[in-house]
């Protein structure tokens, strides 16, 4: 991807804090803002109380705010916000990625969450220290965004394997093989396939999936899915597993673990720029780190034509 630079005289970083992230500290927040300070930028720093509140003070920030208010009393004195910083996980980055695309805006990410996908899967790290470096250097990249059920999404989406997965790992994040290898068992014994119909672009099928995982980006779970994914492609991966047992989804989950997946006969990926699948009405949904529960019978995955700025 080619990396472009922001060009501004005054640079005014708005951090949102999540204070709740699996793996905060202040000291993170505190490098942050002296890395900030060395390099002559301004800050404002916001620490949202929940998630709607982050949505309303990102786009405040940003000056997209939809309830008519438009920016922060900060930048009469510190001049308008240039970037937003998301400070926190997965979730965190949702939402001030949203703000951040409505406003065509930078965004950087100091990965204080526990899997940090988006930020692994751009930045090849998710260390805080990295993070901040990239920040203040400014060199930004444009992905891909996509929306599901009306939500906007910017890593990946999915029902069965990886919420069930995301839900039985509770704030642990495995560190040896065998053990991811013993969730995937312990997932596909638990999950009652269902009939489902797909269509990728014109291609339509049926298949009975345990998983179904429709990726932006490389990253789920801290698990690399497809190392091979382009960014800003306006096109995504659809991956599922085909007549798949207990075995075969432990095997999957061990080599993820250890980098030698090759994608075949039992689980497979393909790509497209229009995904559906169907029926889906109740089944949990991962929507980058979040866990909802689907509104809707059919759903449909839509590149958007809006990239996203990511320092990275």
């Amino acid at each position: 991807m080619r990396r472009r630079q922001q060009k501004t005289k005054q640079a005014h970083y708005c951090l949102l804090v999540n204070r709740q992230a699996a793996n905060y500290t202040l000291s993170h927040v505190k490098r942050l803002i002296h890395a900030i300070k060395k390099r002559r930028g301004a800050f404002t720093v916001l620490e949202p109380q929940s998630a709607m509140d982050t949505l309303k003070l990102a786009q405040m920030a940003a000056g997209v705010a939809k309830d008519g208010r438009a920016g922060l009393l900060q930048t009469r004195v510190r001049g308008k916000v240039t970037a937003l910083v998301a400070c926190g996980g997965d979730g965190t980055t949702n939402l001030v990625a949203r703000a951040a695309v409505q406003a065509d805006m930078p965004i950087g990410i100091l990965p204080l969450g526990l899997h940090n996908n988006i930020a692994r899967s751009l930045c090849g790290s998710d260390e805080p220290e990295a993070a901040l470096r990239k920040i203040t250097k400014m060199g930004y990249r444009q992905i891909d965004t996509a929306t599901v059920s009306g939500q906007m999404f910017f890593g990946s989406i999915g029902i069965g394997y990886f919420p069930e997965l995301m839900a039985l790992l509770d704030g642990v994040r495995p560190r040896f093989a065998f053990q991811w290898a013993k969730l995937g068992a312990r997932i596909a014994a638990a999950i009652r396939p269902r009939k489902m119909i797909i269509k990728v672009d014109s291609f339509r099928f049926e298949v009975r999936p345990h998983m179904l995982q429709v990726n932006l980006l490389p990253y789920t779970a801290s698990l690399n899915l497809n190392p091979a994914s382009i960014f800003d492609d306006n096109r995504a991966e659809i991956i599922f597993d085909v007549g798949a047992d207990e075995k075969d989804l432990s095997e999957f989950a061990r080599q993820l673990y250890k980098k030698k997946h090759l994608y075949g006969p039992t689980v497979r990926l393909f790509r497209g720029s229009a995904i559906s699948f169907q029926p889906a009405m109740g089944q949990m949904l991962y929507l980058d780190g979040e866990l909802i529960e689907l509104p809707t019978n059919v759903v449909e995955v839509k590149i958007g034509p809006a990239k996203l700025k990511v320092f990275c």
